[in-house]
């Protein structure tokens, strides 16, 4: 196989950490954040907020704009896929599993923040010669919206609310600016999708994919890699057994519910959501009644079961 780099498009709060770590137990070196290696955290931010606007604004210069800001990331790529001078160790989020061979020629990179930088990353792999298979993640997008509300509207460590994402892709720091930002986001992603062509990218849902081995099976033939079913099988029962977390730790079982356990959508508020929302909705073929019957019953009913109520 060529050298691929796999990459997953997403607002996050998707399961990009599960997902990083799905590819890595199948013997793939799997990243969930920090691969990139060119400027400090803030700055990146920074620079994702300024394609995204751009992108808003006049979106052929957003795909013609040529910049040096790829280099660093495709270099540390590479650097990876060449095992003699791969940095392993100063790559905190690379997903390590024992007891499987590594398939050395692919990398796959699950961080959201890169999402509006898709053209500078794709001119300068193929400046680089490294193929990329892009994923489109997305999970129940009330859960979503939901997460991205109670996590990142209070103010964050560089800024005020929302501070990660572009000032034109949110329109208030509430509910409606969180369901804002899942739509800007996934339009993007649609819209680089159909820019490039919808052969080189695939979406994928998360609840399908962590429950349902013959469609994580399509997932993974899209990105032109092996699946090894039962041990898939093995891996997602494990994981989806253990507990959310109560705390702000490292794991695979995420959860936003300890931010604030007791907070849920009104129906007004889901009403509100949907008005905005529902083109990107239809454009994904999510089933919005479906969504709206799993956010409440987890939240009614899941919730309490697992000690959160």
């Amino acid at each position: 196989m060529e050298p691929t780099l796999i990459r997953v498009l997403s607002t996050g709060r998707v399961g990009t950490k599960f997902v990083a770590a799905a590819f890595s137990d199948q013997g793939y070196r799997a990243f969930h954040e920090n691969l990139y290696a060119g400027e400090p955290g803030s700055a990146i931010i920074q620079y994702m907020r300024m394609l995204g606007d751009l992108w808003m604004e006049n979106r052929d210069k957003y795909y013609e704009l040529e910049s040096n800001f790829a280099k660093p990331y495709i270099k540390t790529v590479l650097e990876v896929l060449d095992i003699k001078s791969a940095p392993l160790g100063s790559l905190r989020s690379f997903f390590q599993q024992k007891g499987k061979r590594r398939v050395e020629s692919v990398v796959v990179h699950t961080a959201n923040v890169l999402t509006p930088a898709t053209p500078l990353i794709e001119k300068e792999a193929e400046r680089c010669g490294l193929a990329i298979k892009t994923l489109i993640l997305f999970r129940n997008p009330l859960k979503t919206i939901h997460a991205i509300y109670t996590v990142e509207s209070p103010s964050s460590e560089w800024g005020g609310p929302y501070h990660n994402w572009s000032s034109s892709f949110f329109s208030d720091s509430g509910v409606q600016g969180a369901a804002d930002i899942w739509a800007n986001t996934y339009r993007l992603a649609l819209d680089q999708q159909r820019y490039y062509g919808v052969q080189r990218f695939r979406i994928f849902r998360l609840e399908d994919f962590s429950s349902d081995p013959r469609y994580a099976k399509q997932v993974f033939e899209f990105a032109g890699l092996n699946f090894d079913q039962r041990r898939f099988e093995t891996f997602y029962q494990a994981e989806l057994n253990k507990p959310f977390r109560v705390s702000k730790v490292d794991s695979i079982r995420n959860s936003h519910l300890f931010h604030n356990p007791d907070f849920v959508f009104s129906q007004m508020e889901i009403d509100a959501i949907f008005a905005h929302i529902k083109d990107v909705i239809a454009d994904y073929e999510i089933d919005w009644e479906a969504s709206v019957r799993d956010y409440i019953d987890f939240h009614t009913k899941e919730k309490t079961r697992i000690g959160f109520a």
